[in-house]
């Protein structure tokens, strides 16, 4: 008996590692030199701190909460610390993340059935304006009566442009493939790609093409993808380093994404779609998950300093234009530490 609790618990253990390996794949890019830790303030909770002000909304997630700057200021809308990924409308006025959750069930490990606790992550849906939530696509996709439930994680939601269709990256059996759902029914309308391992969809302008970081073939590697399937194209990229979390301009000229240096470190760069010329943006190693504001003037994106992450933005000048410098980076927020592995999002 105690030979097959521990040939159980050996056969758990490996489906974890894999499972850890697959997220760490996708998630290994984010990580930055640390530098010298500093006390953390404490997380500020229905309470709005005082921020520069910018023209626009900014969600963000902070320690387990989605966050909205605006005005001048900026205070959580979730409370629950099993929030984040954060994606706001174009107009600002929906909201969407991803809120984690889990539910007692059964696994199958070395042929035994044994308890296990299903985590799955939900698509919640909130109008700014109201306060008023809906959970638009559930990761609890069917409950079973003899506990092997059916869970997936619903990461990255992407709302498009016309606002009646999500993109997300639906996490199922180690595979990440990129979905296309009705926003307001919550059905499948496209699967748009099947065993993948995708992450950090986002939608251009006109609508037609989703970008998507793939790490299907092990480096990460950005994507064209059709939003009708028709076929999904890699865009290459002449900078040295793997480039992955894609972010589309205002006007679909430019795509900005972050580029995970050879000597380690991450910045930011802009590609022009139609030549290929390629800008960096950020020269520090530590700037990540870069959005462009709504009018595509400015930039909103994540830089680690003294081991704290925070937000921050910076007018771009003429850097995409006649290739001037940005303006010096400016901190949105105060130190408590902002969630590395969501994007920011810049609404209206």
């Amino acid at each position: 008996m105690r030979r097959r609790r521990e040939l159980v618990f050996g056969v758990i253990a490996v489906v974890l590692v894999i499972g850890y390996g697959v997220l760490g794949a996708r998630v290994a890019p984010l990580l930055v030199p640390a530098g010298t830790p500093r006390p953390t303030p404490s997380k500020p909770v229905n309470t709005e701190v005082a921020a520069p002000r910018l023209p626009g909304t900014i969600a963000f997630a902070l320690r387990g909460d989605v966050y909205l700057l605006r005005d001048g200021r900026y205070s959580n809308v979730s409370a629950d610390g099993r929030s984040s990924q954060p994606n706001l409308s174009a107009d600002g006025r929906t909201l969407l993340f991803v809120r984690r959750g889990s539910i007692d069930g059964k696994r199958l490990a070395d042929g035994q059935v044994v308890d296990a606790i299903l985590g799955y992550g939900d698509v919640v849906g909130r109008t700014v304006a109201t306060g008023a939530e809906r959970v638009i696509l559930s990761g609890l996709r069917q409950r079973a009566a003899n506990g092997f439930h059916v869970v997936a994680f619903e990461d990255g939601p992407a709302l498009a442009p016309d606002g009646k269709r999500l993109a997300v990256i639906g996490t199922v059996n180690l595979a990440a493939d990129l979905e296309v759902y009705d926003a307001q029914r919550g059905t499948r309308v496209a699967l748009l790609s099947q065993g993948s391992n995708l992450a950090d969809p986002a939608w251009s302008p006109d609508g037609k093409t989703i970008a998507v970081t793939s790490y299907t073939l092990g480096v990460p590697r950005l994507l064209l993808v059709a939003a009708d399937g028709s076929r999904a194209d890699p865009l290459v990229i002449t900078a040295a380093g793997e480039p992955y979390r894609p972010s589309f301009s205002p006007d679909g000229a430019w795509l900005t994404y972050t580029l995970r240096l050879p000597a380690g470190g991450n910045d930011i760069h802009a590609v022009e779609l139609r030549t290929g010329r390629d800008v960096a943006l950020t020269a520090d190693g530590k700037s990540w998950g870069g959005v462009f504001s709504p009018d595509g003037t400015r930039l909103a994106f994540l830089r680690e300093a003294g081991g704290v992450i925070d937000l921050y933005a910076m007018d771009l000048g003429t850097a995409l234009t006649t290739g001037g410098p940005p303006a010096a980076a400016v901190k949105l927020t105060g130190g408590e530490g902002v969630d590395g592995e969501s994007r920011p999002s810049w609404g209206g």
